[in-house]
């Protein structure tokens, strides 16, 4: 596990230089605040951001040639790829913790508020997303590359953002979403217990592919 957080912090020194472009969820954040959308909605739209974010590290190791510096750490493949995830991780948590206090913020200047059942199903929601595109894109990319991937690995994006319009847009669905919503403690714990799964199941998806693929 200790590998594992090298791992993270060697990520993070090699984003360094990126970082600032996190900075768009802050324009997320006022551009659907001022448009009157829920912390919900903009949290989801942060979630696909920051998991197409968070790709990109394949895309600078790939041009610096990073595998070397790897092989001559010493470090297991596994606590590679565990690494990986837990930087995405962190840098979606992080992201939306940001979202919140810039929200709030925002709504307090507007005297308005929300209630903090909405920040747990922002939270369960956003997550869920987040670990659906990143749980199918990371795998691809471990296994043959980001050039070679990129195209492909934009497909699972596109269908969870596809999906997640349609069914918030769907006013057939009206019912069950108003069926969800009674048991809204209930949906937000399958949310993260679903989320939970997907990454760990990428994860270990992610192990096999690394190892033949031997590259990152």
């Amino acid at each position: 596990m200790t590998n594992s957080f090298k791992m993270v912090k060697l990520d993070f020194f090699t984003m360094k230089s990126q970082l600032a472009s996190y900075a768009i969820v802050i324009l997320f954040v006022l551009l659907f605040g001022f448009m009157g959308s829920s912390i919900t909605w903009i949290c989801i739209n942060c979630a696909w951001f920051v998991a197409l974010m968070s790709t990109m590290i394949f895309a600078t190791q790939e041009k610096n040639n990073l595998n070397r510096l790897y092989g001559s750490l010493s470090i297991r493949q596994k606590d590679i790829v565990l690494g990986r995830y837990i930087f995405s991780l962190m840098s979606f948590v992080v992201s939306f913790i940001v979202v919140i206090a810039i929200f709030t913020g925002f709504m307090l200047l507007q005297g308005k508020m929300f209630a903090i059942q909405e920040i747990f199903r922002s939270f369960g929601v956003s997550y869920l997303i987040f670990s659906a595109i990143v749980g199918l894109q990371t795998p691809i990319f471990f296994k043959i590359g980001y050039i070679k991937a990129r195209i492909w690995a934009f497909v699972p994006l596109a269908i969870v953002i596809g999906l997640a319009v349609l069914l918030m847009r769907l006013e057939s669905l009206s019912g069950i979403i108003a069926f969800c919503m009674s048991y809204e403690n209930i949906l937000i714990i399958c949310c993260i217990a679903a989320s939970c799964i997907i990454q760990y199941l990428s994860y270990r998806v992610a192990i096999v592919t690394y190892r033949k693929g031997k590259r990152v």
